[in-house]
């Protein structure tokens, strides 16, 4: 988890000194308003699954748009980086994913 959380904020900051005091704001936030954490899973599509449509009464997965599927994966790279900076590990993902199905 650790090693992952350095990936995510490295490419958003030069250094790790410079995402200190980014990332000391966003924990405050994420403390402060534990909302917020869902909010930006949710908003950068994190907990969302695959698109599909029926054909015939059977789901099939949608045609691949190329121009989409970029567009989420920034979404989605982007709300994993403010996560990271929010201390979200990967426990705390799975958890939210697991009340989403219920």
């Amino acid at each position: 988890m650790l090693a992952s959380t350095f990936e995510r904020l490295a490419t958003l900051f030069a250094s790790p000194k410079a995402a200190s005091p980014v990332a000391r704001r966003w924990r405050m936030a994420a403390k402060d308003q534990p909302a917020l954490k869902d909010d930006v899973l949710s908003l950068g599509g994190v907990m969302t699954s695959q698109a599909y449509e029926r054909i015939d009464g059977v789901p099939q997965l949608s045609p691949i748009d190329p121009y989409r599927l970029a567009y989420e994966a920034g979404r989605r790279d982007f709300a994993l980086q403010l996560a990271a900076l929010m201390d979200v590990s990967l426990f705390d993902l799975k958890s939210l994913m697991e009340d989403d199905d219920e």
